[in-house]
This record gives structure tokens, C-alpha cells and sequence, in this order.
């Protein structure tokens, strides 16, 4: 007796549930669009006090924009393929934070990008659904009737920094702000990087037809470039050495000071003139500019709303 009635208690709960799971067969595919912001987690800017990982380092006056559109494919009731094309804007500057070493390193830079996301979502909770496709007997099952899932995946970037200099804003990999690219010196680095997005979202279906997300992202990227900042000062008077017969004086004078904008206060020795042919003036060459050791990441939070398709 017991037997029979466990039978049928499982077949009134889990029935309905397995004839609105079947549901996502007929709408596998989805268009997606949204609209979000971004925020840089790299070498420059970052909150006050000393530099941090992950998102303890967030410096909020630096989030910028970012747009996405992409693609999603229904593989079962909780597992989804995605892909996503996204552009945003990327800016770091030392002069929103407060600690000593970033604020008088005095740098910046921004950059757009553009990112192609190849990812996996895992659906944990799934309640938004509710009783949007009018079976029979089945009911909304949570008044806050959202689904949550985690996602992750791989990318690849396109960034290209600038720096402000004169009111300006020049291309940085280009000029070599480390040395790169002069005798003795390592290469330029690549503009573009593999990244690794991984984030959670929360969705809410409309109707049958329409639903809206809500994502963090986090992106670890493979590069220490992003912002143009990894290693160490190449020093303003070894520019002019280099370049000196090769560049104007005016161009010498602007690679100098987007490499070290420094302030010269308090732990940076560095004087405030900045002239690369003043022989007087004290020069950071062989000091940090940055941190080598981790590469850049940043953050996007994204709102956006899906459309399903047969």
C-alpha cells in the first residue's frame, strides 16, 4: 500500500513538471541583446590603499560602457551553448585613487575592445517559468520566480590602449612605452588575448517568447598589457638616447611622458619635470611601473533581453 501511494505522490509532483520541461524543445533558440557597464582590474587606478586582487580594487569612477549580442542554444532543460559578441570601453587612471605609489605614477589610459565568448550555462534554479505555457495543473512553484545559472567559457580580445598627452589621446603599443621594440629590448606586445569569462546570472521569463537576464562577468585575460603597463621604467633619458637623430624633439618629448607622467611626491623620487633632455633631473629608470606578475581582468554587469526563436 505504501508502495502505490509513494507511486502516485511522485507521479502528481513530478508530471507536471516533466511536461513544462519539455517545453524548451520546441523554442531551442534564442537571439539576445543588452546593454551594460564595465570596470578595469589591471595595474592602474584601483581603490585606495594598496593595490588588491579580484574585485576588492574596484574603482567605480572608472566604469564605462559595454553593448553585447549573441546567440543561445538550448542543448537540455539546464544546460545551454552561448555565444556573444561584445564591445564596451576599458579606463584606468591613477588619479582616482588615494594611495601614494598609484597616485603619484600619475598614469592613464582607456581603450575600446571587442570580445567573441564561446561559453556553457548551468541552470541551478529554474522558477520563472511558472505557468507560461497554460498546461493544465501546473502552477507558478516560487513567488520570486527567477532562475539562476553560472556560465562559463573562453574568449578572445581586441584592445588597443591610449594615453592622454597635451589633450590627446595617442596609441600606446605603438610607442613602446617600456622599450619594447628598440635594440636589446623585448618585442612589442600583441594587441589581442584569449580570455576566460566565467560569471553568474539571474533570469526572468516574460512569456512564452520574451525573458530578461542580469549577469556579472568576470574576464581573466592573458595579457599585462591592456592598460600598457607591466614592468618597469625605461627610463626618460634612455628614450632620448635611442631616438635622438631618429625623432623630432617634440616626439621624443611625448613618448618620455606617456612612459612617466610621475609627480615626484612622496615614494616616487621622480621630478616633477619632466624634460627627457634635462640632464639634471632625477630619472626612474629599472623602477616598477607595474606589476608583471598578474595579468589584467576586468568586470562587465549586463542587462539583457532574449527572444526566442524556432
Amino acid at each position: 500500500m505504501r508502495k502505490h501511494i509513494l507511486i502516485t505522490f511522485l507521479v502528481m509532483v513530478l508530471l507536471p513538471n516533466f511536461a513544462d520541461a519539455q517545453q524548451w524543445k520546441r523554442f531551442r533558440k534564442q537571439l539576445i541583446g543588452g546593454v551594460g557597464i564595465t570596470n578595469f582590474l589591471g595595474d592602474l587606478g584601483g581603490g585606495s590603499g594598496i593595490g588588491r586582487d579580484f574585485i576588492w580594487d574596484i574603482d567605480f569612477a572608472a566604469t564605462r560602457p559595454s553593448l553585447m549580442v549573441g546567440y543561445r542554444y538550448q542543448l537540455n532543460n539546464f544546460i545551454f551553448g552561448r555565444a556573444n559578441i561584445q564591445w564596451g570601453v576599458l579606463k584606468g587612471s591613477d588619479e582616482y585613487t588615494t594611495e601614494e605609489f598609484r597616485e603619484n605614477r600619475n598614469l592613464k589610459f582607456r581603450t575600446g575592445f571587442f570580445e567573441l565568448d564561446l561559453m556553457a550555462e548551468f541552470y541551478l534554479i529554474q522558477k520563472s517559468k511558472g505557468n507560461l505555457y497554460r498546461l493544465r495543473g501546473v502552477r507558478g512553484r516560487n513567488a520570486l520566480k527567477l532562475d539562476v545559472y553560472v556560465f562559463g567559457g573562453v574568449g578572445f580580445m581586441y584592445f588597443n590602449p591610449k594615453g592622454e598627452y597635451q589633450g590627446t589621446w595617442n596609441k600606446l603599443q605603438p610607442l613602446g612605452t617600456e622599450g619594447q621594440g628598440l635594440p636589446g629590448q623585448p618585442d612589442k606586445y600583441n594587441r589581442t588575448t584569449f580570455t576566460i569569462p566565467y560569471g553568474v546570472g539571474f533570469s526572468k521569463s516574460i512569456d512564452r517568447y520574451w525573458g530578461v537576464n542580469l549577469e556579472m562577468t568576470f574576464r581573466q585575460t592573458f595579457s599585462d598589457y591592456i592598460d600598457d603597463v607591466s614592468g618597469e621604467y625605461f627610463g626618460r633619458k634612455n628614450f632620448r638616447d635611442a631616438y635622438q637623430g631618429q625623432l623630432s624633439d617634440a616626439e621624443i618629448r611625448k613618448i618620455a611622458v606617456l612612459s612617466d607622467p610621475s609627480l615626484g611626491q612622496g615614494g616616487n623620487p621622480a621630478n616633477d619635470f619632466r624634460d627627457p633632455f634635462d640632464t639634471d633631473r632625477n630619472d626612474l629608470v629599472g623602477e616598477l611601473r607595474g606589476n608583471p606578475s598578474n595579468n589584467d581582468a576586468f568586470m562587465t554587469v549586463m542587462v539583457s533581453v532574449s527572444r526566442k526563436i524556432h
